[in-house]
């Protein structure tokens, strides 16, 4: 097909066809006298599981206002609170304001949004890869391989991963095209997505300075950088640190706590501590796999550390950094998915190999494997 973009839209959507396809026929093998097999509980099932369902609450009941610190987020042994306020609003906004418009329940609505940034997230990949100077036969390669990788179903998923990278990359692209106006309104729901949008927002920031020639590879015009151009980018990336704050006296007024957010991440046994010794804390599955896949993937940033710029590399060790820092590995390999520089690398690598047919068939098996954790329940796809 000529246009790239279209045979991404038919790409996602027949993605989303194998989902239910797929949920239902596991559903078939494990749950076969269940007269209510194919009902619409199920259809939703196949994309609404876990923190879907604190979206869901958020999104139609609100935040709760609270007085007692650990009602915000607790946990000692067995005892443990969970509230709200550990999810971010954006998500949840879109959904209310989605559901007020048309009368349609949170269902509908994250499906209709589940498509609009899957299709957002996977079309910025591929423009992203242009504007390293690919092919449109290239990118739109990597972008496929992007799209199949272990784990990246949750693009598709009521989650907010394919709503933070829309946000994320779309403001790399503003960068490289100079849209310089953009920035400023991407950024805002950038950090209201998930708390990690305020941190990129320096490899962003060192990336728009690399685009103007104030950092070039490893290094900084400091002359340049605090003559009359410092002005620039304070002003074009002011508007996230603002939102960010907005949403910390919001915090503060329902809560008692600026920082809530942190806060409730206690009710799911997080803590800040080193992030090295995060690994391996329990003794669980979830938790032993997320280790090794983390500390491979760590190595791998390593490897291919040169093949990237500076704002990159500072990108891709952000996103792996921070999340650490909860003294928990759980939903790493989420957080890992987003960090679009690995799997453009290795899209571009597979497109090179002799074999290349062998590994989208390779791609497809691991990507379902994991998916079928999701339909399962299993504790990894939490």
């Amino acid at each position: 097909m000529k246009n790239p973009v279209i045979t991404i839209i038919l790409l996602t959507i027949a993605l989303k066809i194998f989902y239910l396809v797929f949920s239902f026929s596991i559903r078939t093998v494990w749950f076969e006298n269940d007269e209510k097999l194919l009902d619409y509980n199920t259809v939703v099932s196949a994309f609404k599981k876990n923190d879907s369902w604190w979206y869901e609450k958020i999104s139609v009941n609100g935040y709760p206002k609270i007085t007692n610190k650990k009602d915000i987020g607790y946990s000692n042994g067995p005892e443990f609170t969970q509230s709200s306020w550990a999810f971010f609003p954006l998500y949840p906004a879109l959904n209310r304001g989605l559901s007020i418009l048309s009368g349609k329940t949170f269902n509908l609505t994250a499906l209709i949004w589940s498509l609009v940034f899957s299709l957002a997230s996977f079309i910025g990949s591929f423009y992203f890869a242009r504007a390293q100077g690919k092919t449109k036969e290239k990118s739109l390669f990597m972008t496929t391989v992007f799209m199949l990788f272990p784990f990246h179903y949750y693009y598709s998923m009521f989650y907010t991963e394919a709503v933070y990278f829309t946000f994320l990359i779309y403001s790399f692209l503003a960068i490289h095209y100079k849209k310089i106006w953009l920035v400023p309104i991407l950024i805002i729901p950038l950090v209201l997505v998930r708390p990690n949008g305020i941190v990129v927002l320096l490899p962003l920031l060192i990336y728009y300075l690399e685009a103007i020639g104030i950092v070039k590879k490893y290094k900084i015009d400091w002359p340049l950088l605090f003559s009359k151009n410092l002005l620039k980018p304070v002003l074009i990336f002011i508007s996230g640190p603002i939102a960010f704050i907005i949403y910390g006296f919001y915090q503060q007024k329902m809560t008692g706590e600026f920082l809530a957010f942190s806060i409730a991440q206690q009710g799911w046994y997080r803590e800040f501590m080193f992030p090295l010794f995060s690994f391996f804390r329990r003794g669980d599955f979830a938790t032993q796999f997320n280790s090794v896949y983390t500390i491979i993937i760590i190595l791998f940033a390593f490897l291919i550390s040169k093949r990237f710029s500076f704002s990159l590399n500072v990108f891709i060790w952000v996103s792996l950094i921070l999340p650490l820092c909860s003294g928990s590995v759980g939903s790493m390999h989420r957080f890992i998915i987003v960090i679009f520089p690995f799997y453009l690398f290795l899209g571009e690598r597979i497109f090179a190999s002799k074999i290349r047919p062998g590994w989208i068939a390779l791609l497809i098996i691991l990507h379902f494997t994991t998916y079928l954790t999701w339909v399962t329940g299993h504790p990894l796809s939490c």
